[in-house]
């Protein structure tokens, strides 16, 4: 029970009539009336609810166990030693055929005539695009014809780094070049574009900053537009995409992918049908623990993208399957020497090589060395290493993003400004002219009032 003359620090209705008239009935009435939900019994007292609970969150989660997996295998190594891809049957059973064959493309150095193929007693067997674009079979073959394989010798080659990999212009696979991306989001809206959250916001990369070498080298510049007071192409908004924070480190931990579906919805014809749109969609690559996450996102349709570049999504996408849980073409030990395609700068080509099982690692791991720690260089160009398979983490918070390394990571209170020194010492220059204008830092030695009385004093 809570008075309320003391509530409102009024006289109390029990000093007299005097000061009650003083105190006005008419007011503390009218008080009474206007003021809801806590329904007041008299003048004198008021009664206060509970306040209502609500019971925890109870996530709805799959009880079975992971998703099987779908083996993409080489033809031309033994049983023991041809697993090329492992792909989670995730699309009713089993897996989009679009981009099972853009991730086989990708591997084998942008091949355009591949195929897949089933094992009939000794002989390979194309296997068609299924009518509902789902691959439901638990292992399938990815054929080359003779006059694709690089060299003409087989074993066919494969890619093994994503910094080895070169990028198709205007050659990407179907259906990336009819992706739909939408009308571009408003900049004055910036949520999330898978969950359309507004809290924890943060600006994803699609091709990492520490990938900013290969960036270079592949001419992706010439793909979004670049402000001109930037110094790094980038970190253009057509790279970037807003994310949700907790979304945003499962993408960079390469668990999922936004890659081209064809939208069938509202349509009771066949997935071959034209007229429906390709639009983006989530894809998990690499399932978590946790089943609601790719019980509730996968083949989510993301927001509009119309601001981002597809050419900045499908190198994404590339990025993603070099891996070790995807890409297992290097996990187990083998006999027979692999064929490896590497970049050569200079001839600025894929040339192939012939490596066994160690020296193949090796090259991974000397590819892991060169990266620099964070401690040593911003975690913005950092290049990092997971698990065995070299990749390129990226640093998706920007100083002009708002949100700072410190920040994301707990880290110590640092200025906008001193995290973008850290990143490019050149970028806070306010002239060119040679001149030095910066004003004196630090605490100076001696007080100004000391310095005067000094000059007096001589």
């Amino acid at each position: 029970m809570l008075n309320l003359c003391d509530a409102l620090q009024l006289p109390s209705p029990g000093l007299g009539a005097r000061t009650r008239s003083r105190c006005g009935s008419s007011f503390l009435d009218q008080f009474i009336s206007t003021h809801r939900p806590y329904p007041f019994d008299s003048i004198d007292s008021v009664h206060l609810h509970m306040v209502c609970l609500r019971p925890p969150i109870d996530l709805a989660r799959d009880g079975n166990a992971r998703p099987h997996i779908v083996a993409i295998l080489h033809p031309d190594y033994t049983a023991s030693e041809n697993s090329l891809l492992e792909l989670r049957a995730l699309d009713d059973g089993g897996i989009d055929y679009n981009t099972v064959m853009a991730a086989c493309s990708i591997v084998t150095g942008n091949t355009t005539t591949g195929f897949l193929a089933t094992r009939l007693s000794s002989q390979l067997e194309p296997v068609a695009r299924p009518d509902d674009g789902i691959l439901r079979e638990h292992e399938y073959f990815f054929q080359l014809p003779d006059d694709a394989v690089i060299g003409g010798v087989r074993p066919y080659p494969i890619v093994v780094r994503f910094e080895d990999w070169t990028f198709p212009h205007s050659a990407m696979p179907s259906p990336w070049d009819q992706l739909c991306l939408g009308p571009s989001s408003s900049p004055l809206s910036p949520s999330c574009r898978i969950t359309d959250s507004r809290w924890g916001m943060q600006r994803a990369h699609l091709v990492p900053l520490g990938a900013q070498e290969w960036w270079d080298r592949e001419r992706l510049r010439r793909y979004v537009a670049t402000d001109r007071f930037s110094q790094k192409s980038i970190d253009a908004s057509d790279n970037t995409i807003n994310l949700r924070s907790d979304i945003h480190n499962v993408f960079d931990d390469k668990n999922f992918a936004i890659v081209p579906k064809r939208d069938m919805r509202n349509m009771g014809q066949s997935s071959s049908s034209s007229s429906s749109l390709i639009v983006p969609v989530v894809h998990i690559v690499n399932p978590i623990s946790d089943s609601y996450f790719h019980s509730h996102y996968h083949n989510r349709q993301t927001l509009s993208l119309g601001g981002c570049s597809v050419e900045c999504l499908f190198a994404r996408f590339a990025w993603t399957l070099f891996q070790p849980t995807v890409l297992v073409f290097l996990l187990s030990s083998c006999i027979t020497s692999r064929r490896v395609l590497v970049y050569d700068p200079g001839t600025g080509t894929l040339v192939m090589e012939s490596r066994n099982h160690e020296q193949v690692r090796a090259m991974l791991a000397a590819s892991r060395s060169r990266s620099a720690s964070p401690r040593k260089r911003p975690a913005s160009e950092a290049v990092v290493a997971a698990g065995g398979i070299h990749s390129m983490n990226s640093d998706s918070s920007p100083p002009d993003s708002g949100f700072s390394e410190s920040q994301r990571h707990g880290g110590g209170r640092r200025s906008r400004k001193r995290a973008a020194e850290e990143e490019d010492p050149d970028s806070w220059r306010d002239d060119d002219d040679g001149t030095d204008n910066d004003c004196p830092r630090g605490r100076p030695r001696k007080r100004l009032w000391e310095e005067k009385q000094f000059i007096s004093e001589r």
